[in-house]
């Protein structure tokens, strides 16, 4: 019998839904099905107009330990089938998580590797216990982590990542909030409190201006300063004129 890859729960009173990982035996590391799934589910959990904040977190020892390529097929893919079966999955869980009109966030112990590492890296926020581990291993088989970096452009120091890629060192917590992985770094043993105390902050905020900070973040980097400053303008008329609907 096989596990779940994750499952979902929601909670009404806190105004969340929550994806646990739970192939702990396995380091819940994600073969590329559960890549796909788990980006829909994301995305799905966050269209519920009810939830304010979609949660991420995992059972056992580590957080993801990456993906699994599982068996080596009996000759080689083409470059079309690698791009359909394997890099095009994990950009649409990316995608799927800048989608989600409210902020995704990762909870994290233990390792976070490779894709695991990304999947942090690509949510709005992310709280890690203070032994968590960050790397990105995948140079270790002479494979360029480029899908990873581009779940983490414009949040860490280029220099700083490039080291990261081709060390292939693992970082503690406290390092990767300082180069921006994170959002916010608590003791183990405080992590489920950080956690709750970060969320009652966010879901007691209304949705639609929850949904503004992220697409605004998400747009304004790209665009010239007056052009960002003008979108900034209509989101707040927007959210201003939508009171009665909060």
């Amino acid at each position: 019998m096989t596990t779940a890859p994750f499952f979902m729960t929601r909670d009404q009173a806190s105004l969340t839904a929550t994806i646990t990982l739970s192939r702990p035996d396995k380091g819940n590391r994600l073969v590329t099905e559960d890549v796909s799934a788990l980006g829909r589910a994301i995305r799905e959990a966050g269209a519920d107009p009810s939830v304010k904040a979609v949660i991420i977190r995992a059972q056992g020892e580590h957080f993801c330990l990456g993906r699994d390529p599982g068996p080596t097929p009996p000759k080689a893919k083409s470059a079309l089938a690698i791009r359909t079966g394997v890099t095009e999955p994990i950009l649409d869980l990316y995608a799927d998580i800048r989608a989600t009109p409210v902020p995704v966030v990762a909870v994290v112990h233990g390792e976070a590797r490779g894709l695991g590492c990304a999947l942090v890296g690509q949510c709005d926020l992310s709280i890690a216990a203070k032994g968590a581990m960050f790397s990105l291993p995948e140079m270790d088989t002479n494979l360029p982590p480029t899908l990873a970096i581009s779940a983490v452009l414009g949040k860490m120091p280029p220099k700083r990542l490039m080291h990261l890629i081709y060390t292939r060192a693992k970082i503690e917590a406290a390092e990767a909030l300082a180069l921006g992985l994170l959002s916010e770094v608590a003791p183990a043993e405080g992590l489920d409190s950080a956690v709750a105390t970060t969320l009652a902050s966010l879901t007691g905020r209304s949705r639609p201006a929850l949904a503004a900070v992220k697409e605004y973040l998400a747009v304004a980097p790209h665009m010239d300063p007056n052009a960002a400053a003008r979108y900034a303008s209509t989101l707040l008329s927007v959210v201003l004129a939508s009171k009665d609907e909060m």
